[in-house]
């Protein structure tokens, strides 16, 4: 014996099972939602607005639970429109809005082409190497013709060029490499011998005004001189090596990065401290060389420590020898706050020792003229003074007015007037 179900019944069920399916579906947009897009895309298409047009036929094509009716001629007036717009980005100079109109558009060769100009202008950059790979890598990926079969369909057929991929992943040994080598060049031991020089040369005493003028204007020199710090610089590019052995993919090349990187950076630290702690901001910079990007804490904590006890060991030999500035920028470095301040406070002590004369005459002056002023008798005779030499002004006055209009009377007298 056997049942069936009525019409009507079927057909709930039938809606129920659907429903069930739409429920389990995921999509951005909706059918209606795409139609709409589609239909702005061509008003703003016969309003002369390509770029607005085109950015509405790509988001029309978007994934829908159901059916898109639109995502066909979508694609077909984004492949057309994507060629003129991407050249014009390119003759503009715009070549991250070209490849992102031509890889919407469906033109992958093109591109691709613009993606290797990309990498090609930034080669020191391990950003557009990331984004380059992830473009390639999935390029070769069986996906990638799947889920771009309409485009492909109509801007016909495309395969990645293997040699594209091949220069693309060459570009972490290369830039590592080219970063190391310029780096050899950026560490620069004149600047090393000068900045030494510039800090033992500092005068110890602050009320030597012509001392202290000698030293702000061979501060000013050296800062023309070296108007971009090297040490920075250098610790650039070190830094630059450590972002390509993470973004490589290579293990093998990124442990020889990490390497070679580490070895560059304790022969940094070596020089400064062993031929240049002469200024307390060398040693300061050797830490810094220690605490670069991908240093681990633990070799943090284990070498900056000994540099620090190196600095705290020069600012006592330097508070010996009575260079109390040295001392403080030797205890800054070496985080000895305290040691730093008690410097601080004995070259004003210092200072203010050497001024005390000129300030003790300075108050004696003050105190005699208060004294002075302070005498009735004293006051009135100045002020009789004053009045004398006002009257005796006046006088004078007077008596240039009438020796002026005699001479005046006298020259019109010569003239016949």
């Amino acid at each position: 014996m056997t049942f069936s179900l009525p019409n009507s019944l079927f057909a709930a069920s039938c809606l129920i099972s659907m429903g069930n399916a739409f429920a389990d579906c995921s999509a951005d947009y909706t059918v209606r939602d795409t139609q709409r897009f589609h239909s702005e895309a061509q008003k703003l298409e016969q309003a002369g607005n390509a770029s607005g047009a085109f950015a509405k036929y790509v988001v029309a094509q978007s994934y829908t639970c159901e059916t898109n009716p639109v995502e066909m001629d979508a694609a077909r007036r984004a492949a057309a429109l994507a060629l003129p717009l991407g050249a014009a980005a390119e003759k503009k100079g715009d070549l991250q809005r070209a490849l992102d109109i031509y890889d919407s558009g469906g033109h992958y060769a093109a591109a691709d082409r613009v993606l290797m100009s990309l990498v090609r202008s930034r080669s020191d950059d391990p950003a557009i190497f990331t984004q380059a790979r992830e473009v390639f890598e999935y390029r070769a990926l069986p996906a990638f013709a799947s889920n771009h079969q309409v485009l492909l369909g109509i801007t016909g057929t495309y395969r990645p060029d293997p040699k594209n991929m091949a220069e693309v992943m060459a570009m972490p040994a290369i830039g590592a490499q080219r970063a190391l080598q310029k780096e050899a060049t950026l560490f620069n031991e004149q600047y090393l011998r000068d900045s030494v020089q510039l800090v033992q040369s500092r005068p110890d005493d602050p009320t030597d005004t012509d001392a202290m003028q000698r030293a702000v204007s061979a501060q000013q020199a050296f800062m023309q001189k070296y108007a971009n710090d090297p040490l920075k610089a250098s610790r650039d590019r070190l830094n630059l090596v450590h972002s390509w052995s993470a973004a490589t993919t290579d293990q093998s090349l990124s442990r020889k990065l990490m390497q070679q990187l580490s070895e560059r950076r304790e022969q940094r630290v070596s020089m400064l401290i062993q031929k240049y702690s002469g200024s307390p901001a060398l040693l300061g910079a050797a830490m810094d060389y220690y605490s670069g990007q991908g240093a681990e804490q633990t070799a943090i904590e284990a070498r900056i420590p000994p540099v620090k006890a190196q600095a705290l060991k020069l600012g006592d030999a330097a508070m010996a020898g009575k260079h109390y500035g040295l001392a403080a920028d030797y205890y800054e470095v070496a985080d000895a706050d305290a040691k730093a301040e008690a410097a601080r406070n004995e070259l004003r002590r210092v200072a203010m020792a050497k001024m005390q004369p000129s300030i003790d005459q300075m108050k004696r002056q003050a105190e005699a003229l208060q004294k002075q002023f302070s005498d009735p008798a004293k006051v009135q005779a100045m002020r009789e003074q004053a009045l004398a030499a006002q009257a005796r002004f006046k006088q004078q006055q007077q008596t240039n007015t009438k020796t002026n209009a005699k001479k005046a009377e006298e020259l019109e007298k010569e003239l016949g007037m």
